[in-house]
C-alpha cells in the first residue's frame, strides 16, 4: 500500500495528475457532490474492503484536507475511484465502458439545503478568497525558491554533476530493462496545519540518498529524469517543475527519506562539487520559503474550515440511505 496526493497547492494554485492517471485505467469511477455528501466515506469504504481482500491499492489524499481522501486506485484490477469534484474535476472518457459517474448530491434535499442558501454561499465565498491568499503566499515563497537556486548555482559545478547523473543514469537503466509508465505524483503535499509527506514509495526499496543543495539536486535530478524512462517521479510541491526524486523498478532515488533515514542507503554526495559563495543570502532565501509557506498554510487552514462549516448543512440534507444504494452498485462495479 502506497500513499500519494495527487493534486497540491503549489505557487501556481492547486496543479494535479488526474486526468494522466485515470487515463489508462480499466475501470473508473466518478464521484460528484457537495461538501458533506459521503464521497470520502465512500472511499475509505473501498479502500478498506480491498484491503480485507488482501489487494494492493494506492491512497490519494486530499492536500486542503489530509483527513480525507481524494482517491483509491486498486492495482490488481487496475480499478480507480476518485472525487471528482473541483478543484480536481475530472471527465468521463468512455461513458459507461471504462468510466461511470456518480453524482451523491442526488441524495440531498433541496428542500432542506435552500433554507441556508445565504450561510453557503458566504462561507463558499470565503473559502475562494482563503486560497486566494494562500497561493499569493506560495507565489512569493517561490520567488525565494528561485532566488535560493540561483544563488547556490554561483559555486556550483553544474558540468561535473551532469556527468556523474549520466553514469547513475546508465547504470540504472541497465538494473531496470522494464520500467513500466512514467507516473509524475507528489508524496509532499502544502496543506492546513502545516505540511505532509510519505514514505511508503521507499518501501522495499533499494535507496540512494542525493545529499546536496536545492541547485544541485535539481540539476542531477534533471539529468536522470532526462536519461531514463518510465518509473514515477516525485514533484516539488511548491514547484511541481522540479523533481525531488525518482523511484524505478526497485530503485529509489530521493532527497528525503524520512523515517527511512536508519534503513541501509547509499549516499550520493553532491557537495564535493558545490560551494557557496553567500551563505547568508542563501540562509535569508530559505527562511522567506519557509515563513511564506506558513502563512499559506494558515489560509489553507481558513479554507478548511469554510468547507467543513459547509459540510453540516449539507449533511443535514442528506439521505445516507441512498448513498447505502449508490455504494453497493460501486462496490459491484469494481468488485465482481
Amino acid at each position: 500500500m502506497e500513499r500519494y496526493f495527487l493534486g497540491n497547492n503549489t505557487a501556481y494554485g492547486f496543479k494535479s495528475s488526474y486526468e494522466s492517471e485515470l487515463s489508462n485505467k480499466r475501470r473508473v469511477i466518478l464521484l460528484k457532490g457537495g461538501p458533506g455528501t459521503g464521497k470520502s466515506s465512500i472511499l475509505k469504504k473501498i479502500a478498506a474492503e480491498a484491503k480485507n481482500k488482501g489487494m494492493d491499492r494506492e491512497l490519494w489524499y486530499c492536500s486542503g484536507d489530509p483527513d480525507s481522501l481524494d482517491g483509491v486506485y486498486i492495482k490488481q484490477l487496475d480499478a480507480a475511484i476518485v472525487d471528482a469534484t473541483a478543484p480536481h474535476a475530472s471527465g468521463a472518457d468512455l461513458p459507461m465502458i471504462k468510466d461511470f459517474l456518480f453524482d451523491l448530491a442526488s441524495s440531498l434535499s433541496h428542500e432542506k439545503l435552500s433554507k441556508f442558501k445565504d450561510e453557503i454561499e458566504e462561507l463558499f465565498k470565503n473559502k475562494k478568497w482563503h486560497f486566494m491568499r494562500a497561493y499569493q503566499h506560495l507565489k512569493v515563497a517561490l520567488c525565494h525558491f528561485a532566488n535560493q537556486i540561483q544563488l547556490e548555482m554561483q559555486g556550483l559545478k553544474v558540468e561535473k554533476i551532469r556527468a556523474y547523473a549520466a553514469v547513475f543514469a546508465s547504470d540504472l537503466r541497465e538494473k531496470c530493462k522494464s520500467a513500466g509508465e512514467r507516473r509524475r505524483l507528489f508524496t509532499h503535499a502544502i496543506c492546513p496545519k502545516g505540511e505532509n509527506i510519505y514514505y511508503d514509495h521507499l518501501r522495499n526499496k533499494n535507496i540512494y540518498r542525493v545529499d546536496g543543495s536545492a541547485a544541485a539536486k535539481k540539476v542531477f535530478f534533471e539529468e536522470i529524469e532526462r536519461l531514463t524512462e518510465g518509473g514515477t517521479i516525485i514533484l516539488n510541491p511548491l514547484e511541481p517543475n522540479i523533481t525531488d526524486g525518482i523511484t524505478v523498478g526497485d530503485y529509489a532515488i530521493v532527497g528525503d527519506v524520512g523515517h527511512f533515514k536508519n534503513d541501509v542507503c547509499e549516499n550520493i554526495n553532491l557537495k564535493v562539487y558545490e560551494s557557496a559563495l553567500n551563505t547568508s543570502a542563501i540562509e535569508e532565501e530559505k527562511n522567506g520559503v519557509i515563513m511564506q509557506t506558513a502563512f499559506a498554510e494558515e489560509q489553507l487552514e481558513g479554507a478548511r474550515e469554510c468547507h467543513l462549516n459547509a459540510e453540516k448543512y449539507f449533511v443535514s440534507a442528506m439521505n445516507f440511505d441512498n448513498n447505502d444504494r449508490i455504494y453497493n452498485e460501486i462496490r459491484r462495479l469494481i468488485f465482481e
